[in-house]
């Protein structure tokens, strides 16, 4: 029995690129940063040999945590394109204070949002989906009503 959701983690390309739009952008704060990640533990649980990896913890306003991960010496390959509707972890969403604010200010960050923000037919959320340095799908939300805190929009 799952008691509470632990974290996300989001492989990234650029660990301080991702860092300036999780903190700036999103207001989230850095927990923790361990610069060199290595050994036979990290490489069992991962299942990459001789993985070295930079990983930093965040923390949302409402005390969720998103760790960044960034292999230094093995990189993946990245989705192109990424495209909401493919096999595995879709996407993950992000709650907001004002998204016409962030989607004014995405082209300075890497992000492409997939349209303008959009009022959800129950009227309760505005929504949009956006791609983070063309590595990340990402579900932002505004709700304007309580009712979108339970519904999420739909």
């Amino acid at each position: 029995m799952a008691v509470a959701l632990r974290h996300i983690g989001i492989v990234v390309s650029n660990m301080e690129q991702a860092l300036n739009i999780y903190e700036k952008l999103f207001g989230c704060e850095v927990v923790k940063i361990l610069s060199e990640v290595k050994g036979n533990y990290i490489s069992q649980l991962v299942g990459i040999p001789g993985a070295l990896m930079k990983i930093a913890i965040l923390k949302t306003k409402d005390n969720n945590r998103i760790e960044l991960i960034e292999y230094l010496n093995i990189t993946g390959k990245k989705r192109v394109p990424v495209i909401s509707n493919d096999i595995g972890a879709s996407h993950f969403a992000i709650t907001v204070v004002d998204i016409d604010k962030l989607y004014n200010q995405s082209a300075d960050y890497s992000i492409h949002f997939l349209s303008p923000p959009l009022l959800s037919p129950d009227g309760y959320v505005k929504v949009a989906y956006a791609i983070i340095m063309e590595e990340c799908l990402v579900e932002i939300v505004e709700v304007l009503d309580v009712q979108g805190e339970i519904t999420g929009g739909n």
